[in-house]
């Protein structure tokens, strides 16, 4: 038996047809919370419209979003009025809005901001670890299928072939994904042997990424034992993980970039130092044998017998100085000695008398005389 089976068109062309024409559907108020806010180049407005256990996609195009007496954003608790539409292209269902009032802060928001301040107060937030300057391994908690991890490791790659790199696979959405995350990161902290941790994910909704705004994750991320660099989405998306990691990365790509030294760039610097270390070398080696010259050449024999001579020559000028001024070198120029009977020098002609007996000392012999 033939089963009849029916295009896509007609199927979603049916569901426009069912849910567009719906009395009810078609003039309705909803409320929620405003996430993944968007504002096109176009004055068009896209978001989503949640609550604890559903989400609804919502457009407002220009006109009406131009006529809105605020500005919404993420977190808003709003009501909207409009209708239920299909876009047909992409079989999407989304709600048309036509006007929206703000009624608050959504519940979501509300505990978010609640558990921030929690862990903040606990001093979870309060990682500062700085990455390895030269990190041997690297290891990445993220989804082992996703985009990011292939754009993290080929970044890798080509900033260092060398890096040893981990992967230690995780679910990075869905209710099970907090609690694998932070196993994930445990099993990466003491089992690994790395020396730094990127944790993260590519980008998304809020609702893909939330697994990284619970405390499982964020308490997680605080217990490690060596850097944690948080690379959550994009640039604009912000969670819990970024404020308990030791950095934040803007994206998968960058994070792989912070903690991957340039192996050009390692090599380079090794032969800055190396080359220091010769320059330093030489010269310390070059004064310890200037050094060692000099004393070798002051203990040489050569050296002594000229400090010898020196000396000598020295020591004999200083005698010839003592002779010149000995007594008996006066003597010797034509000088005499003159002593009484007692010995004594005569150093005056006043204290002689006549028939007094002297004795004249000459430089070579001794003549004895009388005073006239």
């Amino acid at each position: 038996m033939k089963v009849k089976a029916y295009r896509v068109s007609k199927i979603v062309e049916y569901m426009k047809e069912l849910l567009e024409e719906d009395i009810f559907l078609c003039s309705i108020f909803i409320e929620g919370e405003i996430s993944n806010f968007r504002r096109h180049t176009s004055g068009h407005l896209y978001f989503s419209l949640k609550d604890e256990t559903a989400s609804l996609r919502c457009v407002f195009f220009k006109n009406d979003a131009s006529n809105l007496p605020f500005s919404p954003k993420d977190g808003d608790f709003v009501q909207i009025y409009g209708r239920v539409a299909v876009y047909q292209k992409m079989g999407d269902v989304q709600f048309i809005g036509e006007f929206m009032e703000a009624v608050g802060k959504g519940k979501i928001h509300d505990n978010l901001e609640v558990l921030k301040v929690k862990l903040y107060e606990e001093g979870i937030f309060d990682n500062e670890r700085p990455l390895p300057r030269y990190p041997n391994k690297i290891a990445i908690v993220t989804s082992p299928t996703g985009a990011a991890i292939h754009d993290m490791i080929n970044t890798m790659r080509r900033r260092n072939p060398l890096m040893d790199i981990v992967l230690v696979p995780a679910l990075v959405q869905g209710d099970d994904a907090p609690g694998d995350i932070a196993r994930s990161i445990e099993f990466a902290c003491v089992e690994s042997g790395a020396d730094v941790l990127i944790v993260g994910r590519g980008g998304g909704s809020i609702e893909d990424l939330w697994a990284f705004n619970t405390e499982i994750v964020a308490r997680a991320v605080h217990r490690t034992t060596i850097p944690v660099i948080s690379a959550v989405g994009h640039e604009i998306d912000v969670t819990i993980c970024d404020f308990a990691a030791d950095l934040r990365a803007a994206t998968p790509t960058a994070a792989a970039e912070l903690a991957t030294p340039r192996l050009d760039e390692m090599q380079a610097q090794i032969a800055y130092r190396v080359d220091e270390m010769d320059i330093a070398f030489g010269g310390l080696l070059a004064s310890h044998r200037l050094t060692l010259e000099s004393r070798l050449y002051r203990l040489s024999p050569q050296r002594q017998m000229s400090k010898i001579k020196m000396q000598r020559s020295i020591l004999a000028a200083k005698v010839d100085v003592l002779k010149k001024v000995s007594p008996m070198a006066v003597l010797a120029r034509g000088f005499a000695l003159i002593k009484d009977e007692d010995g004594k020098i005569v150093r005056s002609g006043d204290g002689l008398v006549a028939g007094q007996r002297v004795v004249m000392q000459f430089f070579d012999t001794n003549r004895e005389a009388e005073i006239l």
